[in-house]
This record gives structure tokens, C-alpha cells and sequence, in this order.
């Protein structure tokens, strides 16, 4: 499906990260262009949106049951309320607390959540699979790592792919499934990079990083080249090695996000008038909503604070998830 009117129409805002941290660039409200945008889209590829959204959801599920003092991320698809309902209420539970079991299962089922999402939240509630007649629990640790798999297996990225990747019956667009393969290689390289700096456990390593490849799993858990084995496999593996070399925390995520941007231009190149330009638009939005809701009287000092974190090795296994290893990533 094309795009060309929607696209021809699309505001073209500055890239201006500096300026829109420090409050002097133009104020872009994302949740409503996002809105616009996907009632302009098919079926299909609104559901891929809402996927590519699914990354926010995660974020605001995490910080509700860990009950970090992260701010909820307006760009998810789910309110406060939903991430709250998703998280506290099973059809299970309805009988006590006085609801229609069928009810409580259909606004569940209503909710713009992957079923590879929802079930690493089943899992945390105790709903999960059972395995050789027991049920496998999930930590509150673990959750954010679950839900991350769960949303790249929904997105069909390289490792996590099941055959042909679908949602609602259409398959996940390719810009889509390349993004989000491309999230993953770098939270994984920053994960790994931080990891052997601080020179963290090999197991705390292992639940930091969301790989499922053996061979490349093994090589950012435990390998010792400089580049972890990634830059035959990663385009980007040396441009991200340099930005992870950059000493100042606020100085280092601008030019983060500087390479996710480049990254979702290039993806772009192939599918310039479909759905893979409409998600690149978007994520860019994305990026400069994120600087934006920096208060420009506190907001770099506050960010250092966040980031800062990272410097604690008891807290870098959670750490490297809440602060989003420079993760305000889709």
C-alpha cells in the first residue's frame, strides 16, 4: 500500500535535538500526529503502528510494577488505567473482586497488546504455561526482558522470527521487522558494553541481553572482541562503539539518538511512499518527544541523574532496562 498523499502532507519538523531539549525548538504534539496518521492507514498497517508503539506500553508496564519514579510515556497505546487493568486484573480474578468473568476477559482482549506481550504478563501473574505439570513463575526482574522477547518475536526479528510473522492476519511490514531487529542489536551491544565496563557477573550479563541466537548470544555474554562479534553482523557496529565511547551521559544519548535516526532513514530508502516512511516519520518524532519532555530548566541535569544510575554495578542488571540502555528506542 501506498502512501503518497499522506506522505506529500506530512509537516516536515527540524531534527533539532539541542534546541528542542533546551525549550527553543518547535513543540510537536506526537500522541495527536499519531493519531492522524493511523486513521489514515489500512487496517493492516494500523495494527503494525500500534505495534511498533507496543515498545512504550512495555516501558510504562515495567515502570508500574517496579514503581520507578520514570514519568508514564504518553506514546504507549494503553492509559494509565490500561496498563494498570492489564497488569492487576485476570478473567481469573473477577469472580472476587465482583466482575464478570466474561466481561474482564473481553476488555482484555480489547487492549492493543501483542499476544506475545500479553503472555509475559500472564506469566508475572501467575497465568502462565505449565511445564512438566508446574507452572513457571516470572520475577519482577525478568518481566522487562520477557516482554521485550515477546515484542520482537510479535515484530518477526531476525532470531526471533516464527514463520511469517503476522498480525491480525496480514504480515509485519519488513520496515518493521528490520527496525525492530535493529533495536535489539543495539540495546544488546550497549547492554554488553556497559556490562563488561563495569565488569558485572557473567550471569547478571545473561538476563541483560534479549538474543536468541546461541553463537551471538554467547559473543556478548562472554566473548572478548572488541566489537563483540557484532561488526560483521551489525552495519552499525562501529558507529555505535564510538558513540558508547562518549564520556558525557547527556552528550552520549544525543548522539544515540542521532544514530537511531540515521538508522530508520536508511531502512526508509526501500519503501519511501509506504508504511516504512510513515514509521520513520514517526520515529523521529519519537526522538525529538523525548527531548522535548525534558523541563528546559532541569531537564539535562535530571536526565544526567537518570543515566547516572548506570554507574552502580549493583543496579546494572535493572538499570540498563529502566533508563532504557539509551533506549527511548522505537
Amino acid at each position: 500500500m501506498h502512501y503518497y498523499y499522506l506522505i506529500a502532507g506530512l509537516t516536515e519538523y527540524p531534527f533539532d535535538i539541542e534546541s528542542v531539549a533546551a525549550g527553543n525548538g518547535v513543540r510537536v504534539d506526537v500522541p495527536q500526529v499519531k493519531a492522524q496518521i493511523i486513521d489514515e492507514l489500512t487496517p493492516a498497517d494500523r495494527r503494525a503502528v500500534e505495534l511498533l508503539y507496543t515498545y512504550y506500553d512495555i516501558r510504562n508496564i515495567v515502570g508500574y510494577v517496579r514503581g520507578t519514579r520514570l514519568p508514564f510515556n504518553e506514546l504507549g497505546n494503553l492509559s494509565r488505567e490500561e496498563v494498570a487493568f492489564l497488569v492487576d486484573r485476570q478473567a481469573a480474578d473477577a469472580t472476587a473482586a465482583g466482575e464478570a468473568e466474561e466481561e474482564v476477559t473481553e476488555r482484555l482482549e480489547r487492549l492493543a497488546v501483542p499476544r506475545e506481550v500479553r503472555q509475559a504478563v500472564d506469566r508475572f501473574k501467575g497465568y502462565g504455561e505449565m511445564q512438566d505439570g508446574e507452572l513457571v513463575p516470572l520475577s519482577a526482574e525478568d518481566l522487562e526482558r520477557e516482554l521485550l522477547t515477546g515484542f520482537y518475536r510479535a515484530c518477526g526479528a531476525n532470531g526471533f522470527s516464527v514463520a511469517g510473522a503476522m498480525i491480525g492476519g496480514a504480515a509485519v511490514p519488513e520496515y518493521l521487522r528490520r527496525w525492530a531487529e535493529y533495536d535489539r542489536t543495539v540495546r544488546n551491544i550497549v547492554a554488553a558494553y556497559r556490562a563488561r565496563q563495569l565488569g558485572v557477573a557473567t550471569e547478571l550479563r545473561e538476563g541483560m541481553i534479549v538474543e536468541a541466537d546461541a553463537e551471538v548470544r554467547e559473543a556478548l555474554v562472554g566473548g572478548q572482541a572488541a566489537d563483540f562479534g557484532m561488526k560483521d553482523r551489525f552495519p552499525y557496529t562501529e558507529e555505535l562503539l564510538q558513540v558508547l565511547e562518549t564520556a558525557d551521559f547527556v552528550e552520549r544519548e544525543r548522539k544515540m539518538d542521532l544514530l537511531r535516526a540515521e538508522m530508520a532513514d536508511d531502512l526508509a530508502e526501500q519503501d519511501y511512499f509506504g508504511i516504512g516512511r510513515v514509521m520513520n516519520y514517526l520515529i523521529r518524532l519519537n526522538i525529538l518527544h523525548r527531548w522535548a519532555a525534558l523541563d528546559p530548566a532541569q531537564g539535562r541535569e535530571s536526565f544526567r541523574e537518570l543515566v547516572a544510575d548506570l554507574a552502580d554495578p549493583d543496579r546494572i542488571a535493572t538499570s540498563v532496562g529502566e533508563a532504557s540502555a539509551s533506549a527511548e528506542s522505537v
